[in-house]
């Protein structure tokens, strides 16, 4: 008996690990892309800004 809930213990615990760690894989994603859609607009911002002063 000791031996079967040794395997479901250690087969939940490496299930749940795996779950885990897809769902925090797939929050640094949305923070990487919400990072890099950030840049990309600063960068754009700073674009047009260059060109308005040099329009004037």
């Amino acid at each position: 008996m000791f031996g079967l809930g040794f395997i479901k213990g250690t087969a939940l615990g490496l299930t749940g690990g795996l779950l885990i760690g897809l769902a925090i894989k797939e929050a640094c994603k949305k923070i990487n892309n919400r990072k890099n859609k950030n840049l990309s607009q600063n960068l754009d911002n700073d674009n047009n800004s260059e060109e308005d002063l040099s329009n004037n």
